[in-house]
């Protein structure tokens, strides 16, 4: 394109533009308010500058012009180290087709909306307050750059969440449920009476459940909540930016658990929840698997052009941003546990005195590698019979200690939606697995 041929002119070494388009639709239904949050499109490019080893930028909402290749240049700064890995010239036009399409009224949505509302309402006279959300994100993106990379890209996410709150004497609950999905319509996609069950259950199990006393426990994890711990407590730690002088970077080629033990990021599952979906990056690098931990040794860490240019790795397409306004920095796409060959009831049948955790409710992880999780739905397992569901519980515990208890893995497998937020960016990802049994870990 010229404008990265002016950029090149002007002295840079390299240089890419990205384009983004966003066309958003946001409603809420509750008894405060029903709302249309968010009905709009932002667009726009971002142009970036290799010069002398820095990096310069200039983002803009309407069309670039030759300005805005001298600016880029201009703004160039840094220490000068930067590299960049080159691909080879290639041209692609990729478009995840909507299976339920998205063509909606805002009023058609709101009025399905208030409908799930009163489902919830009705069917649980406890519950005091509800709201339910919908959203979705159409994408189309495109990418260029002075190595010869030509790519555009057309997909949505489209997102279904309920949020309740219900009381019964003194005790009060709180309990969500949501499913997102690329493709397309979510109220189409799913059901929404499994996901209204789902949200009852856990608010049911939540007034009835009994408190954890605090120690070390065996724990199954749900795909849930083994999705969530491979996530934030693991693969945050395997993203070059961290990785390179963190924990985990000192372990490469070790062995931190079992064989069976299997961690992986991917751009692309055949999971209608996979929607961290990236089959090329922001960077217009082809997405591949990154095996982080494979046979349970350390194996391989995330990276974007730069990275991979420093460290004389291929890049794996874990390069991405938010949108046109902010830079690409290294972040997951689909993170999981590969199933084993257990089943659930063999998991628990070896459980003498634990718990089956179903599902998390916040949490929070730490560059030194300490994890802490609440659990919205849990249970007390005892003799491997699933007893009564506990209140008010968390997880906590060292990432590389907890690997290394795993003593089982299921063949289940299934994956969940997210949103993770990095540097002040947040992207849609994907996290699951398997259930994954843990012969100790602190439960409080």
């Amino acid at each position: 394109m010229e404008i990265i041929d002016e950029a090149l002119r002007l002295g840079a070494s390299f240089a890419d533009l990205r384009y983004y388009r966003a066309k958003t639709l946001v409603v809420t239904s509750s008894e405060a308010r029903e709302l249309v949050n968010n009905y709009g499109v932002s667009e726009g490019y971002a142009l970036r500058a290799l010069v002398n080893g820095s990096w310069g930028y200039y983002t803009t909402s309407s069309d670039v012009t030759r300005e805005a290749a001298e600016e880029a240049v201009r703004s160039a700064s840094g220490q000068g180290n930067v590299k960049v890995h080159l691909l080879s010239p290639l041209r692609d036009r990729v478009t995840i087709k909507e299976k339920y399409p998205l063509d909606r009224d805002p009023l058609e949505v709101m009025n399905e909306l208030r409908k799930v509302r009163e489902q919830v309402r009705s069917a649980e006279p406890r519950v005091k307050s509800v709201t339910v959300s919908y959203a979705h994100v159409q994408y189309d993106k495109g990418y260029w750059s002075s190595d010869g990379r030509d790519l555009e890209l057309s997909y949505s996410i489209s997102r279904i969440s309920l949020t309740a709150v219900a009381r019964e004497g003194d005790i009060v609950a709180s309990a969500y449920a949501s499913a997102s999905t690329y493709l397309g319509y979510a109220l189409e996609a799913f059901d929404v009476s499994e996901l209204v069950e789902t949200l009852l259950r856990r608010l049911r199990a939540q007034l009835r459940g009994v408190a954890v006393k605090p120690g070390q426990y065996q724990v199954v994890l749900s795909p849930d909540v083994s999705g969530v711990f491979a996530h934030e407590a693991l693969g945050h730690l395997a993203e070059a930016d961290l990785a390179v002088n963190g924990i985990l970077g000192k372990l490469r080629g070790k062995r931190i658990g079992a064989e069976f033990v299997n961690v992986s990021d991917s751009p692309q599952l055949d999971e209608p929840m996979a929607i961290g979906i990236t089959p090329y990056d922001d960077e217009g690098v082809r997405g591949k698997e990154v095996k982080i931990i494979e046979g349970g040794v350390v194996k391989e860490f995330m990276n974007d052009r730069s990275y991979a240019a420093s460290l004389g790795e291929e890049p794996t397409g874990n390069g991405r941003a938010e949108d046109f306004r902010s830079s690409v920095i290294v972040r997951m796409r689909n993170t999981y546990f590969k199933p084993g060959d257990m089943t659930l009831e063999e998991l628990l049948e070896d459980v003498k005195d634990g718990f089956l955790m179903e599902s998390v409710m916040g949490g929070q992880t730490s560059s030194d590698g300490t994890f802490q999780f609440g659990i919205q739905e849990g249970y007390r397992v005892v003799n491997g019979e699933v007893r009564e569901p506990i209140r008010g519980a968390g997880i906590a515990g060292y990432t590389i200690e907890t690997i290394g208890n795993i003593d089982g893995v299921s063949r289940d497998f299934r994956v969940w939606p997210g949103v993770c937020g990095k540097s002040g960016q947040s992207v849609f990802v994907g996290t699951g697995g398997p259930y994954v049994r843990v012969s100790k870990l602190k439960v409080g």
